[in-house]
């Protein structure tokens, strides 16, 4: 497909940019990154508006490489953080904790989703892929053994402020970006955005610590299962990384 001139480049990423387009988000990827991927990002997000987590829907285009998704007229959630954390104003300090406390309510908000007839990946089948027969053995058998007495869920895998929306029709925050999404006990996800959070900073992760992750208590996960679970993220992290 081709723009007119009078597309508005939203954002940059890696593998792909977004350009606002006459209405819509247009998603436009890298001419080396593969279509089957995309293909797969496609039914994830079909199956989350399936579940009912995320509205946004993905149209197919003549290029595909372009996927055209709805648009959401609003802030992200990193937007607004970021504006009250330069302000340092003790009411502003309070709405940068406000944030991470949203955080917690999208965590809860993913996790309660109803996954009869979701056809999402597991974790464990996926967890391994692209690592040393001992590395995927180890962090596979690590999902399995929480697995075997937790209940699995729709877990994110992402979350963080940048894939959180705010629509100005105040209609509640939008959750983005469901590449990633596993079907997974629910340790894996506080535990993916513990390995985020540690990478951009400790006072950033302290803040996440004693805001989000009192929540494990109320879902009787230890503190050896969350260890764990870090463990498992943080090796897949660092071959995503590999990978970029």
């Amino acid at each position: 497909m081709r723009f007119d001139g009078t597309e508005v480049l939203a954002g940059k990423g890696a593998q792909a940019d977004v350009f606002l387009y006459k209405g819509y988000a247009y998603k436009v990827y890298r001419e080396t990154y593969p279509v089957e991927w995309i293909e797969f990002e496609k039914k994830q997000q079909r199956e989350v508006n399936k579940a009912g987590l995320c509205p946004v829907r993905y149209f197919d285009t003549d290029d595909p490489h372009i996927i055209r998704m709805d648009y959401i007229d609003g802030e992200m959630l990193e937007t607004i953080v970021n504006r009250c954390a330069t302000g340092g104003k003790a009411d502003e300090i309070e709405d940068v904790m406000d944030g991470f406390k949203t955080l917690s309510k999208v965590f809860k908000f993913v996790h309660k989703a109803d996954i009869t007839g979701i056809d999402i990946p597991r974790f464990a089948d996926t967890a391994g892929m692209g690592l040393d027969p001992k590395q995927a053995e180890k962090i596979v058998s690590i999902i399995e053994r929480i697995s075997s007495k937790t209940k699995e869920c729709v877990c994110h895998l992402d979350i963080h402020f940048l894939n959180i929306m705010f629509p100005r029709d105040r209609s509640g925050f939008k959750i983005i970006d469901w590449m990633n999404s596993r079907l997974a006990p629910p340790v894996f996800d506080y535990a993916r955005t513990y390995v985020i959070f540690k990478e951009v900073s400790e006072p950033v992760l302290d803040i996440y610590k004693a805001t989000v992750l009192p929540d494990l208590k109320e879902l009787h996960i230890t503190d050896s299962d969350f260890s764990d679970a870090v463990e498992v993220c943080t090796t897949v992290r660092a071959r995503e990384r590999n990978l970029s």
